[in-house]
C-alpha cells in the first residue's frame, strides 16, 4: 500500500515538473544578447501572418483577414507598453535604418472551449539584423501561449490575440534584456 501511494506521488510530482517545463523558445539559431540590451532603439517591421486557418476551423478569408488586421494593432501596442526602448514602426525591412525586428507567425492552434483542450498558441520566426552590416542579432521561433482564464479567450480569436500578445511581451524582454521572456 505504501508502495503505490509513494508510486501515486511520485507520478503526480513528474507531471507537474512536466506541466512547469514548457518552452517558449522553440529553437534558436542566433542570440548576441549583449548587442540587443545594448541597442538603444530599432525599427520594427509589421507583424507577418503567413498561417492560414483550417478548413475546419469555419473562419472565412474576410474573418481572417480583420483578426490579423486586429493582432497587427494589438502586437504594436503591448511593444509599446511592454519595451522602453526608441522604436520605430516600419511596413518593410527594406525601408529600416536601425536594427529592424521582424516576426512572422507561421504556425498557430485555437485550443478549446473555455481553455478545454489547451489555450492555443502562436509560433513565429523571430528575427533582428543590423540593416547597416547585415549582421544578425537574434534568429529564432517562439511560441507565444494563448490564454484560458479571461473572458476574451472563451473564443479562438481570443485565445489567438492572447498568443499574440504573448509573443510581442517575449520579443520586448529581448529587445530590453537580450533574452525572451519565460511562458506566461
Amino acid at each position: 500500500m505504501k508502495r503505490t501511494l509513494l508510486c501515486l506521488l511520485g507520478l503526480c510530482a513528474l507531471l507537474c515538473v512536466a506541466s512547469c517545463g514548457s518552452r517558449n523558445v522553440i529553437h534558436e539559431q542566433t542570440r548576441e544578447s549583449r548587442r540587443l540590451e545594448a541597442q538603444g532603439a530599432y525599427d520594427v517591421a509589421k507583424l507577418e501572418v503567413t498561417f492560414k486557418p483550417h478548413q475546419d476551423w469555419e473562419v472565412t478569408e474576410e474573418e481572417w483577414s480583420i483578426w490579423v488586421t486586429g493582432w497587427r494593432g494589438d502586437y504594436k501596442k503591448e511593444l509599446m507598453s511592454e519595451c522602453y526602448k526608441e522604436m520605430h514602426f516600419i511596413d518593410a525591412a527594406g525601408t529600416a535604418t536601425r536594427p529592424v525586428v521582424t516576426c512572422e507567425i507561421y504556425e498557430m492552434d485555437k485550443g478549446g472551449s473555455f481553455g478545454v483542450g489547451g489555450a492555443g498558441f502562436a509560433r513565429a520566426n523571430v528575427k533582428i539584423v543590423d540593416p547597416k552590416s547585415g549582421e544578425v542579432w537574434y534568429d529564432g521561433k517562439l511560441e507565444g501561449k494563448g490564454s484560458s482564464g479571461v473572458f476574451e479567450t472563451a473564443t479562438a480569436q481570443g485565445r489567438f490575440k492572447f498568443s499574440v500578445l504573448s509573443l510581442a511581451r517575449q520579443i520586448a524582454d529581448l529587445m530590453e534584456t537580450g533574452s525572451p521572456r519565460k511562458p506566461d
